[in-house]
């Protein structure tokens, strides 16, 4: 749905079922600078450097209402293709200028931004050629000083490189090189960049890992796969001059393999596996301060061999994305990873990973191309069927050019609602996305079964095979959150749940080695509060809300330190918010 600047949706309880009105103009974004503490779920976006399309995508739900942070790759090929597009102000690269762009779009709309860097142009290569090419002893270090320089005060994340376990993505180096010239002098870099007057805080992570168990391995990795993942982690861990330059490790969330992130089965036998493994490494190196971060992310929902019919029902679909959604991103955000994304839409991609499809912004695809749009179910812009690069000068002059994917090419046919402007696994991103508050400025709170900080549940609605629990707390709106997933709810039984009321001293978040102290923030005993929670279903054809039930308290008193209510007739995908009694 698409709302004027003077209607919004209401907050979780209301924002499928009532409208608000605003007045003339919207609510100051929130700005804020971004931590590991922070919880941050968004997209990764990669625009086509028309600005008209790119403001319409900028403009959609997706990243203006629900997300908090878009990451953005940035070829260093792409960026400087020539020496001379070094200097920004004279000679920024198209390429350049399109995510310049779009990162302009996303500070208007309070959405924070992470940066990816990857490849190498030719004249900075130590072999001559462009792409993924060792780079000249200190050529990445002065890339990475330019881009900070040019993003301060835009851009609060960056990681340093991308899927640096095999050797195809930095042919020619090995993992000292990586470790000593991209991430210690890249690193170092881009925090002396934004450590000068006027400082700004800034979140270095080092680079993704690719679930590839096959491919070729970085140099001077042990094994392959899996086994050359764990050694990878084990080298960062042990760089003493590496570990105080970054602020976290990251890693590849997908559903790659069998549909949730395997490698070999042993050591990484699903995508939060390696999150546990990579957090038991830090913490048996006493680096309780540092963070694990997601890196590229994605999970593909069409009938192509890269999905997986995790539900047996025969099928590889949009409800085996749906379903892979949900256990993926319960898994990992329960655990403790702060920040998760996915593909915002069907790209230029060989792979069928987007939220959302392709729409007509403009009318011209359906001029050129009219068997490839299809009308919309929302009355807006129609619906490209195709997975299109969108190429030409402008908006008026562009061709769409069908990606060529051979037999795994895709239309309509593999669209379960070819209308709906969203695809299924979209809603569940969304309903997740919740935890991150969009524009707010949102901090972790407890975390599932830690002892003094913890989320508990109790009641005959406890049920199912899959239960995860979720919390954070809105600095913006001075409440909390809390996402309960129970795969039994049914509507039957009751939940009472309940979280410490104020910011707690945690294991991994908001302690003694948080750039930011908001430990004690929230509500002490005594004080009033009040409660809304939204209980539903979400139907796994249309992504429709269904057995919806709004609940909540007008006023209830915070007790020995804890914020408590009662849900009764639980279903699946519960919201609770936890509130300042004059919030509404």
């Amino acid at each position: 749905m698409y709302l004027s600047t003077r209607t919004r949706l209401v907050s979780f309880c209301f924002s499928c079922l009532a409208l608000v009105a605003w007045g003339d103009e919207e609510a100051a974004r929130q700005d804020y600078d971004w931590t590991t503490d922070h919880m941050q779920v968004g997209v990764r976006w990669q625009p086509f450097g028309l600005k008209g399309c790119d403001t319409y995508d900028a403009n959609r739900p997706l990243i203006a209402e629900h997300s908090s942070y878009a990451q953005f790759w940035v070829s260093w090929n792409a960026a400087e293709p020539t020496e001379k597009n070094t200097d920004y102000t004279k000679n920024m690269s198209g390429y350049l200028q399109a995510i310049d762009h779009a990162v302009n779009l996303c500070a208007e709309r309070g959405v924070k931004v992470e940066l990816v860097m990857w490849h190498c142009p030719g004249w900075a290569s130590e072999t001559g050629k462009a792409g993924a090419w060792r780079p000249k002893a200190g050529k990445y270090a002065e890339f990475v000083t330019r881009l900070a320089r040019h993003f301060k005060h835009r851009v609060g994340a960056y990681q340093l490189y991308h899927e640096v376990n095999l050797q195809g993505l930095i042919n020619g180096a090995d993992i000292d090189f990586v470790m000593s010239e991209i991430f210690i002098r890249g690193g170092q870099a881009i925090r002396a960049v934004y450590d000068a007057k006027p400082n700004q805080q800034v979140i270095i992570s080092t680079s993704g890992t690719s679930p590839c168990e096959s491919c070729g391995t970085l140099e001077g990795l042990r094994g392959k796969g899996a086994v050359a993942v764990d050694d990878y982690y084990d080298q960062l861990i042990a760089n003493k001059q590496l570990m105080p330059v970054v602020d976290a490790l990251n890693l590849n969330v997908s559903d790659h393999f069998n549909g949730y992130g395997m490698m070999d089965g042993r050591l990484i036998p699903n995508v939060w596996g390696q999150y546990d493994l990579a957090r038991g490494k830090l913490d048996a190196a006493n680096y309780r301060s540092k963070k694990i971060l997601s890196s590229e992310s994605w999970i593909v929902w069409d009938g192509s061999g890269n999905n997986h019919d995790v539900n047996a029902d025969g099928k590889r679909d949009e409800r085996d994305a749906f379903d892979k959604t949900v256990t993926i991103f319960g898994k990992m955000l329960e655990r403790g990873l702060n920040t998760m994304n996915m593909p915002w839409c069907d790209n230029s991609s060989r792979w069928s990973m987007g939220l959302v499809k392709r729409v007509d912004y403009n009318g011209r695809i359906k001029k050129l191309k009219p068997e490839w749009v299809v009308p919309s179910n929302n009355g807006g812009p129609g619906i490209v069927t195709r997975k299109l690069s969108l190429r030409g000068g402008s908006d008026d002059t562009f061709k769409p050019v069908e990606v060529d994917r051979g037999t795994l090419r895709f239309t309509e046919k593999n669209y379960l609602n070819p209308g709906d402007p969203n695809h299924l696994h979209y809603y569940v991103w969304r309903w997740y996305a919740q935890i991150s508050g969009g524009s707010d400025e949102v901090i972790r709170h407890a975390l599932a079964g830690e002892r003094g900080n913890d989320i508990t549940t109790f009641g005959n609605g406890v049920s199912g095979s899959e239960q995860y629990k979720i919390s954070s707390y809105d600095r913006s709106k001075k409440s909390f959150t809390v996402l309960l997933y129970l795969s039994g709810g049914a509507g039957t039984g009751f939940v009472e749940i309940s979280i410490p009321s104020s910011i707690q001293d945690g294991t991994y978040y908001n302690n003694a080695f948080s750039k930011t102290d908001f430990r004690g923030e929230g509500f002490k005993d005594g004080e009033k509060y009040q409660v809304r929670v939204l209980t539903r279903d979400i139907n796994r054809s249309t992504g429709a809300d269904e057995n919806v039930s709004i609940q909540g308290s007008k006023e209830s008193v915070v007790a020995d330190g804890k914020l408590t209510f009662r849900i009764g007739a639980v279903r699946m995908f519960t919201t609770i918010e936890f509130l300042p009694l004059d919030s509404l």
